[in-house]
């Protein structure tokens, strides 16, 4: 149910009901009550629950109550102790607290001693409670970085002198079959996945017993290549769309369905994308990382290549 239905019930009303219906989406078969009333063992005197979760596992009868505050400040001290006591009253297996503005830190701890959950509600899409919620990801890019190229006659051969000429340099097969340049073949070896994406060098094969042709010149070649792979990471923030809980203790989110913004990395390389920094080393990082993606550049347009990037 929407949280913008109901607009006559109370704010804090919405909240409950709002808090109730994201706990049936993620409790399976379990029996959830919205409002329920549970008379107190050692009060004698019905006691209010916002939430309570009942199931039967085996012989045993498993409770658990939920206390749901929309406060316009963080949830203090004295919220915590008095619910803990109502927890302790109906002999709760469980309790837990959903608050709309977090928790101080002396309620968080007392919170922990009690063993109470603390939960803080989260929907960015919604009106009333809609937050802004990123979470830190790594983006890892594999690239050719450089290469050198290795050529072995079977017999006498002609070949250019310069680089930039050997890297395009004609290669085809002893059928007369067209195989592309060194360079063509190597980024396509590339796209395919025939070459680790592993940062280092590795060696590659590019034709044996291929023919190459220079200034009327027909030779009979191996071909090889030294292939150097670099990896560079981009650290930033990436927008989700989420309605569930955050624990207030840990910052797990818990939630039944998450989704992300698009991520577009020819941007964040640039440097177009707020908040996104390249760094050196993926190793001693001061912010846990909760979302790792790795991609490679492309190189050709081949049909059936995989990769991407730029």
């Amino acid at each position: 149910m929407a949280e913008d239905t109901n607009k006559n019930e109370p704010k804090w009303k919405r909240f409950e009901r709002l808090a109730c219906e994201i706990q049936k989406g993620m409790t399976g078969s379990a029996k959830v009550i919205l409002n329920d009333s549970i008379v107190g063992v050692d009060s004698k005197v019905p006691r209010q629950i916002d939430i309570s979760i009942r199931e039967q596992i085996g012989q045993y009868s498993i409770l658990v109550v939920i206390d749901c505050k929309d406060h316009g400040e963080p949830i203090d001290v004295k919220g915590v102790e008095e619910f803990a006591g109502l927890a302790r009253d109906v002999r709760a297996n469980k309790g837990a607290i959903i608050s709309s503005n977090g928790f101080t830190e002396a309620a968080k701890n007392v919170a922990k001693n009690h063993g109470i959950d603390t939960f803080r509600l989260l929907d960015t899409e919604g009106v009333d409670w809609k937050r802004y919620v990123t979470i830190p990801v790594l983006l890892e890019r594999s690239y050719l970085k450089s290469f050198s190229m290795g050529f072995k006659g079977i017999g006498p051969f002609h070949l250019p002198s310069s680089t930039e000429a050997l890297a395009n340099l004609e290669l085809r097969s002893e059928d007369g079959t067209n195989l592309g340049t060194v360079k063509h073949i190597l980024h396509s070896k590339w796209d395919k996945q025939e070459i680790s994406h592993d940062a280092g060098v590795h060696e590659v094969v590019v034709g044996s017993g291929v023919i190459a042709e220079f200034k009327g010149v027909i030779s009979k070649l191996d071909v090889s290549s030294s292939v150097v792979v670099g990896r560079k990471y981009y650290l930033g923030p990436l927008p989700i769309h989420v309605k569930g809980f955050e624990n207030a203790q840990t910052g797990a989110i818990i939630t039944k369905e998450l989704l992300t913004d698009g991520i577009e990395p020819s941007k964040i390389e640039r440097g177009d994308v707020p908040g996104w920094t390249e760094i050196t080393n993926q190793e001693g990082l001061s912010i846990e990382v909760m979302l790792k993606i790795g991609y490679s550049d492309l190189y050709t347009d081949e049909p059936g290549t995989a990769g991407g990037g730029q």
